[in-house]
């Protein structure tokens, strides 16, 4: 009974690491992005190159928040101390090597799956998430611009998949992207000043980050509706 507590509490500490919320609401975007927006022939079933960019993606992303993790373990015990002892052990031990695996995966399916321009495109990407997650470019003052132009590639990525095709698709969608990337900007920049607020002056900014987050959920669950 222990070893099955022990290995449900690694594995929840895993999704917790590698921000399953996060690497859902990406997914679902590039899905709602593909059905409505930029699929070539229109359909259910999706195709191979649908398929490798949204694989890719979540391997990526997955690999570069394991690293942020694994080198943030002392900063992220001053700013969320529970969460962390949670994912620590996993961290800690596993990481790294996560990472590494989640990196060939991603890899691995750009070259089997993706036209080469795209797969250049992919590995450009990863080898930019790996550069912020590793260098801690987080902390700098462009930290909060970077991880938003880094979270809105992938949609990016979609677009020129299925480029030319895709254009009208785009250009359509592109003032509802702007103004969502103002808005992750502006919860970038908040969340990185939260942690240098006092204890007591925290609780109004939290629940600004939870209206951002709103704010983009809808942002994308509105887009077959203006859109389709």
């Amino acid at each position: 009974m222990r070893r099955r507590q022990r290995l449900l509490q690694r594995v929840l500490a895993f999704l917790s690491l590698v921000r399953w919320t996060h690497l859902t609401f990406l997914a679902y975007a590039q899905i709602v992005a593909y059905y409505v927006l930029f699929q070539p022939n229109p359909g259910w079933m999706p195709d191979r190159i649908f398929l490798g960019v949204l694989l890719a993606t979540a391997c990526f992303v997955g690999g570069g928040t394991l690293i942020n993790s694994f080198y943030d373990l002392d900063r992220d015990l001053v700013q969320r101390p529970w969460r962390t002892l949670f994912e620590r052990p996993v961290a800690k031990k596993y990481g790294l090597q996560l990472a590494l695996w989640f990196y060939a995966i991603g890899a691995l399916t750009v070259v089997v799956l993706l036209p080469k321009l795209v797969e250049l495109s992919f590995i450009l990407y990863g080898i930019l998430i790996w550069a912020y997650s590793h260098k801690q470019w987080g902390q700098h003052r462009l930290g909060p611009l970077m991880a938003t132009l880094l979270a809105y590639t992938p949609l990016l990525l979609l677009a020129f998949a299925y480029a030319p095709e895709s254009a009208d698709g785009f250009w359509r969608s592109l003032p509802l992207a702007l103004t969502m990337m103002v808005v992750e900007w502006r919860r970038q920049w908040e969340r990185k000043q939260l942690w240098t607020l006092p204890e007591a002056q925290r609780a109004k900014p939290i629940r600004r980050q939870w209206m951002y987050k709103a704010l983009l959920v809808a942002g994308i669950a509105a887009i077959p509706f203006l859109y389709a």
